[in-house]
């Protein structure tokens, strides 16, 4: 999968759960909101730097 559509997805997703968080529960999960938020960033970095990592590698 292309780094740009995980970045993309990953957005979309942190996006979906802030306006679920916001609507659905009246901001009352708002921890368990930030949680998932900073673990799908960090999911993210990680393919991020990986795809980079090799992207170096190969030239």
């Amino acid at each position: 999968m292309q780094t740009k559509l995980v970045l993309y997805i990953s957005i979309c997703l942190m996006q979906l759960i802030i306006l679920t968080n916001i609507v659905l529960f009246e901001g009352q999960w708002n921890g368990i909101t930030m949680w998932l938020c900073t673990a799908i960033f960090v999911l993210s970095s990680a393919v991020f730097g990986f795809n980079r990592t090799n992207k170096k590698q190969d030239n």
